[in-house]
């Protein structure tokens, strides 16, 4: 079975996982992305340039090359695309391709920084106290220091602490439609958990993130956190059409208490150490597509496992990347 990784970027360890998965068989896996210069695209067995994802032939030009290329399963990676991968879905299922994407409620939530909060606050479910830009500047009931973000933003763009008013209301101007979140102290966590079938978590496993740069962990260590690998179980649950890989992210203050601050309706960016643990998500998603069933939910994971990244360099030409006529 041909798989496609969408987005692909800089996903070179995710797309070599996918291939180990599916080679055995006889699997190739191939990648699009908008950007010529894409090293995960260099990694794949073939490759495309499609339109952004917010354009309106996106959908097409990928049903295309899938079609071209009979991939029978696509995984989105970034989360401008999944509002549309999640509007698409039942159209891709309905020519044999399956969409590793929950629907589009839950991606809506998680796509939406102020409806996360919102769901979590409705869910019972601990997070941080959060307001629109405008009712910061009115009346600030948060302590400082605070957060301003994005209420659609991803990778950390644009996410500034705010030690004072005057700060605020600097980063406030600079922030497209800014949220203002209450600072949460602590550890910071990512879960990278599997949703199944009828809301099910088949396997939550949180990391610290010792350290992150660009907004992706960079050093990490696989803990085995009741509290967090609950909260998993109890978003599965919760979320109104969860499906597939996804994760969150969440504070752990000193009393040992939980603040979640985001959730990703994707393979986060450090799934490879919950794959390294023991928590094969691509296998799953290769086996649903296969029709093969999935497996129970089980919570033996190896923790303690590290993973520490490096940079590596992927080469190719100047015509490659469009920079000759």
């Amino acid at each position: 079975m041909n798989v496609l990784i969408s987005s692909a970027g800089r996903r070179g360890a995710l797309l070599q996982l996918v291939r180990n998965a599916i080679a055995p068989t006889g699997g190739k896996v191939f990648a699009v992305d908008m950007q010529e210069w894409s090293a995960a695209c260099r990694l794949a067995d073939g490759w495309i340039r499609v339109p952004r994802c917010t354009q309106p032939d996106f959908a097409d030009s990928v049903f295309d090359y899938c079609d071209r290329n009979e991939i029978r399963l696509i995984i989105p990676t970034i989360d401008p695309e999944l509002l549309i991968y999640a509007k698409h879905r039942s159209w891709f299922a309905s020519h044999g391709i399956k969409v590793a994407v929950s629907g589009f409620d839950t991606v809506h939530i998680s796509s939406d920084k102020l409806a996360t909060y919102r769901f979590l606050r409705n869910s019972g479910l601990p997070t941080v106290e959060t307001l629109v830009g405008e009712a910061a500047t009115s009346s600030m009931p948060l302590e400082y220091p605070v957060i301003v973000k994005p209420r659609f933003g991803n990778s950390s763009a644009n996410v500034y602490v705010a030690e004072d008013r005057t700060s605020l209301d600097f980063y406030l101007d600079r922030t497209p439609q800014p949220i203002v979140q209450q600072l949460a102290k602590g550890d910071e966590y990512t879960v990278n958990f599997f949703v199944g079938r009828e809301g099910v978590c088949l396997a939550a496993v949180p990391h610290w993130r010792a350290e992150t740069r660009g907004g992706e962990v960079s050093k990490c260590v696989t803990v085995k956190h009741r509290e967090l690998m609950d909260l998993a179980t109890e978003l599965s649950a919760k979320l109104p059409d969860a499906w597939g890989p996804m994760c969150f992210q969440a504070f752990v203050d000193k009393a040992n208490e939980v603040r979640i601050i985001e959730i990703n309706s994707r393979f986060g960016g450090g799934y490879p150490i919950a794959h390294r643990a023991g928590a094969d998500f691509i296998s799953w998603l290769v086996n649903d597509a296969r029709g093969r069933p999935l497996p129970k939910p089980s919570d033996q994971w190896i923790e303690g496992v590290v993973m520490t990244r490096w940079e590596t360099a992927v080469f190719t030409t100047a015509e490659d990347v469009g920079l000759c006529a």
